[in-house]
């Protein structure tokens, strides 16, 4: 069970909410939830839903004259409200590799494998034949406090405008921690990747190319059945491989109708090489324009094309240690009150387990780093 604590910066105290009834089953959270989303909770009585309207004003109230209790309060109930929305979507990583949530007082453990007796051999007329077994063993990793946060305007749910700037804010709270955890993870496994020693399956040009990728799922189905997945701006690439070429202006189907039509549709060959195909999601961080003023930046790196093995026992292992934590204070030069949320998450590659994903990455776009 995750252990939570809340905390101010301003007086530096603990939430004194954790000794009330507050859960993130309590109709005040329902009902904030429902109400940032434009939404009415379904099947709530109107004078249930009129006092945790009143509830949340109040505390809003109390928070803009310095109630510590309300911030706190209020900083629960915008946690709960979120944190579900987050921890669903970064379920990104159990398609990934192992994921595990641990309680705060639990240090994240890798385990890796190591296979012992490998030279078996067919039965001798005489003596022992050897076996193939594995033994493991286990070290810890560190874990990566993954931030983010908004300027909440009490007065706004002071005047009962729920859907307003704090909705959007919070929206954004949660894409931008859901992308920087997934970021997090995609470098620790690049860097991994890239700089273990003994065997690895790591290659890098300009662009994907269908010897490359040929190549790499070859070496990779000796491990089981493999998923290729990565931004777009890679996955894209292996349209190319089967279905239609672009020559000019015109885009030429040259295969079966059908793989011209799925293409057509999600933009994105759904099987190649008999491994299926998945895009990452790779949203545009709004908060950062990108070096000629074009567009947003992007979240995730986008030249990374990855093989992930489905069915054996996963290299990269991700840990999402405790529950979110928030804290609040006020900025003395522009008198804004801003909240954090915080969410601490440990990922690598098991040591001696680097052989079992394989990674092409596109030098036509920039690498990921920590």
């Amino acid at each position: 069970m995750d252990n939570i604590f809340e905390l101010n910066t301003v007086n530096n105290v603990k939430d004194d909410i954790v000794d009330s009834k507050l859960k993130a089953t309590s109709p005040v959270v329902e009902v904030f939830s429902a109400l940032i989303q434009g939404k009415r909770p379904e099947n709530m009585d109107g004078k249930v839903l009129d006092k945790n309207v009143e509830h949340i004003k109040n505390l809003a109230a109390r928070a803009l004259a310095g109630d510590q209790r309300a911030v706190s309060e209020l900083n629960t109930i915008q946690r709960f409200a979120i944190q579900p929305k987050l921890l669903e979507a970064i379920k990104i990583f159990s398609f990934m590799g192992t994921y595990k949530s641990i309680p705060y007082d639990t240090v994240p453990m890798m385990k890796t494998y190591k296979y012992e007796s490998v030279d078996s051999r067919f039965q001798a007329s005489s003596g022992d034949v050897p076996f193939a077994t594995h033994s493991f063993r286990e070290y810890p990793i560190g874990t990566q406090t993954i931030s983010s946060g908004y300027a909440v305007d009490y007065r706004e749910l002071q005047s009962g405008n729920f859907d307003g700037t704090v909705a959007e804010g919070l929206q954004q709270v949660q894409i931008d921690m859901q992308n920087k955890a997934v970021y997090y993870v995609i470098a620790k496994m690049y860097d991994a990747l890239k700089n273990a020693k003994g065997v690895k399956h790591f290659a890098e040009a300009a662009g994907i190319t269908k010897t490359a990728v040929d190549d790499m799922l070859l070496a990779m189905r000796r491990y089981g059945k493999t998923n290729i997945c990565g931004d777009y701006s890679v996955t894209s690439q292996l349209n190319e491989f089967a279905g239609y070429k672009t020559i000019g202006a015109a885009t030429i189907p040259f295969g079966a109708d059908v793989v011209a039509e799925e293409i057509r549709k999600n933009g994105l060959l759904n099987f190649y090489g008999g491994s299926s195909v998945v895009e990452l999601p790779n949203a545009f961080n709004y908060t950062r324009v990108n070096a000629d003023k074009s567009s947003y930046e992007l979240y995730m790196p986008q030249g990374l094309l990855f093989f992930i093995p489905q069915g054996n026992i996963a290299p990269l292992q991700i840990f999402r240690r405790g529950g979110m934590t928030t804290m609040t204070g006020d900025d003395i030069v522009t008198r804004q009150h801003l909240t954090r949320f915080d969410m601490e998450i440990g990922a690598g590659v098991a040591e001696g387990m680097e052989d079992q994903i394989g990674l092409l990455s596109d030098t036509n776009f920039e690498v990921p780093t920590l």
